[in-house]
């Protein structure tokens, strides 16, 4: 049986010439037609085939626009690495993609002509020409990522001498180092081995190498997980600045909702591989509407403001070999209704912040009363956005 994911998209290739469409491309401004960067619609993964297949990400939609930041946040094993390993085609097996649509624009040519890719569709070789230069990640763990017996500068050699063949040694050289000075490190830092780093500088290094392309999309997988508070807020800050500079879109992924709300445009909330919330992060903070978005903002302590006592969520994430009817959340839920228990609830429009949410206590009927703290008044305040106030030297120390 013929894998759909790995078929020859001989026709986009003909129409669209993307070898050289894709160097041609220009900056484009806002407007409706070219906003959008990536276009997701009803991706399904799974692990296994057949019978055994286990759907770790099911019919999920999301749309990321041009200099947007759109967090994923979420439990471990809510589908959110899955998520975007399957929409940039890094699964690996026994990840299957099993439906959906994936576009990724790439904004004008030369001609003023919209150019995009059917990422799903594409083959192998064009989805080499739009990797890294279009769309670039950096991974949870930079040393695992990074080739412990390579220096960086050897890391930075081999992205552009792939992609931009024309440039001279010293040019690729001169290109790392102002790289590394976007993220706060200086010159001798191409000249060591990953070991001989600390892990924000390692973390630093892998998102230089993110950009050294100047690609419209980034996505960050967790790169702050296994760092130090301190150094997670200045890497916050830089990938906000940075963002500011250059424009290009961002996923994050993360498992901390209240670190997310410092950076994030938008949120989507996942839980057992669907988004169950998706809203502007100052209203996803203020006032949540579903009941794990509350938790997980209950759960976790936040990065300023007065001291709360946390309250954990209850139970555990289901298993996805053996889910449970109706919605997935139901037996965890504090707030269920016997309609939880057999009816899984649609993405429902919650209110007129462009909010989604699927949820039942937000479906209108006639009976259901929504809980006080699911039913907030949006602030028209935004979440607060401190800048961090360590010394300039501290990013070398981090």
């Amino acid at each position: 049986m013929s894998d759909p994911v790995t078929t020859d998209s001989l026709e986009l290739q003909d129409q669209l010439h993307l070898s050289d469409a894709v160097s041609s491309v220009q900056p484009t401004e806002k407007g409706p037609a070219s906003d959008l960067v990536l276009e997701v619609k009803d991706l399904s993964v799974d692990y296994g085939w057949g019978e055994n297949a286990v759907r770790a990400v099911n019919a999920v939609s999301l749309d990321v626009h041009r200099s947007q930041i759109l967090g994923i946040a979420g439990e471990s094993g809510s589908g959110k690495s899955t998520l975007v390993y399957g929409l940039t085609r890094l699964l690996r097996a026994p990840g299957v993609i099993a439906g959906g649509d994936v576009k990724l624009n790439l904004g004008k040519d030369t001609e003023g002509n919209e150019i995009s890719i059917d990422i799903l569709k594409a083959s192998e070789s064009e989805l080499r020409k739009v990797r890294w230069s279009q769309v670039s990640i950096v991974l949870q763990s930079a040393l695992s990522a990074l080739n412990p017996v390579l220096r960086i500068s050897k890391e930075f050699e081999e992205i552009l001498k792939s992609h931009r063949s024309d440039m001279k040694k010293h040019e690729r050289r001169a290109r790392a180092v102002e790289l590394l000075g976007m993220v706060g490190l200086d010159e001798d830092r191409l000249d060591r081995f990953p070991h001989e780093l600390s892990g924000g500088q390692r973390q630093r290094i892998m998102i230089a190498l993110a950009l050294a392309l100047d690609p419209q999309l980034v996505i960050m997988d967790e790169p702050t997980t296994a760092l130090d508070v301190v150094t997670q807020r200045e890497i916050i800050n830089e990938l906000a600045d940075l963002r500011a500079r250059f424009g290009f879109a961002m996923i994050f992924i993360t498992h901390d909702l209240s670190l997310l709300v410092e950076l994030a445009d938008e949120i989507c909330v996942m839980y057992a591989g669907v988004i169950v919330e998706r809203a502007p992060a100052n209203a996803l903070y203020s006032a949540p509407r579903h009941p794990y978005t509350l938790g997980l903002l209950n759960s976790a302590p936040p990065l300023h403001g007065e001291r709360v006592e946390l309250e954990g969520i209850p139970g555990s994430p289901p298993d996805l070999a053996d889910m449970p009817t109706g919605c997935s959340f139901h037996a965890r839920c504090p707030y269920k209704m016997e309609r939880c228990v057999t009816q899984v609830p649609p993405l429902l429009a919650a209110d007129s912040t462009g909010r989604v949410v699927a949820c039942w206590l937000h479906s209108g009927d006639v009976g259901v009363t929504v809980p006080e703290e699911l039913g907030r008044t949006v602030s028209i305040t935004p979440a607060p956005k401190p800048r961090a106030t360590a010394p300039t030297n501290s990013k070398e120390a981090s």
